[in-house]
């Protein structure tokens, strides 16, 4: 069990944060929503009080989604997701909050599965908007811990001692070939059932398989969020370790991996959200620490 002691702010974890969000060079419309919210004070966006504050004791959301139906629809779905959960957690956390991890597991869920109901309603409601969907990761630093939960392809990364730990598992048709021991055709296209996805966010009427799990934190750590037009388009981490490591600032690494994946064709829509965390609220860095998970 991961444990999340409570702390002063001068104890606390620091966070800075950063994300972009490119349309890509293909396609017309930019499907991708991503969100960076504050779950003490409910301040959200790339505002200077969010991109760079004191952890509290309900914690700092990053979040992703990626949308999917077409036309206009997929740019509502991954809004509609990324605002409702958001603010969901938000409200539920401050009428209860003092939660145990595992109630917080519990609390993404319901956040997660109360968007599906909204998007799936809206579709259903709209013709224009009927089949909508969207991919979900998030990540919530709270504390010691980072609980990540995740719908789809969307991926998160863990980036400490010089590795990134993938944190996150794809729930696409592919994968699901791979793990059966059943070949797919090599390259970046990965043959036409590479992008199937076996969930998404608002696509039915229920939700199953809300995929949670948490790790421990430790100063430095760095938290990659990223959509697949970019891991498409760029190897990870072969090609993009090295510019979560860099010096640079979080804006420029974030613009540098969208430019890399516009170089390599940039055939989706691409969104990068980077995070490191410090401080003296979480253990020093150490090199022989490895990333553990525990499922919710």
């Amino acid at each position: 069990m991961v444990e999340r002691p409570e702390e002063s702010a001068a104890e606390a974890a620091r966070v800075a944060v950063f994300a972009v969000s490119d349309t890509g060079r293909v396609r017309k419309n930019n499907e991708d929503a991503f969100a960076v919210f504050n779950l003490d004070t409910g301040e959200n966006g790339l505002d200077p009080a969010v991109l760079n504050h004191v952890v509290g004791p309900q914690g700092t959301l990053l979040l992703l989604a990626d949308g999917m139906g077409g036309q206009a629809s997929g740019e509502v779905a991954s809004s509609m997701c990324a605002a409702t959960v958001s603010r969901r957690l938000y409200n539920n956390l401050h009428i209860v909050p003092h939660t145990s991890d595992v109630n917080f597991g519990l609390l993404l869920r319901e956040a997660v599965e109360y968007a599906n109901q909204l998007i799936f309603q809206k579709g259903q409601e709209e013709p224009a908007f009927r089949g909508m969907g969207c991919t979900l990761t998030m990540a919530v630093i709270r504390g010691r811990s980072l609980f990540v939960a995740q719908v789809g392809d969307s991926r998160a990364y863990l980036c400490r001692n010089g590795a990134m730990v993938q944190l996150t598992h794809d729930q696409t048709y592919q994968q699901y070939l791979a793990e059966m021991g059943i070949e797919t055709p090599p390259g970046r296209g990965g043959g036409s059932n590479r992008n199937i996805l076996l969930r998404a966010v608002g696509s039915r009427e229920t939700l199953e398989g809300i995929e949670v799990n948490c790790t421990s934190l430790r100063r430095g750590d760095r938290i990659l969020l990223c959509c697949d037009g970019l891991y498409n388009m760029v190897r990870i981490p072969d090609d993009a370790t090295a510019v979560v490591n860099g010096g640079e600032s979080l804006a420029a690494k974030c613009q540098a991996l969208v430019d890399r994946a516009n170089e390599a064709g940039g055939a989706d829509n691409i969104t990068v959200v980077l995070a490191e965390v410090d401080g003296p609220g979480l253990p020093p860095a150490e090199p022989s620490a490895e990333v553990e998970t525990v499922a919710y």
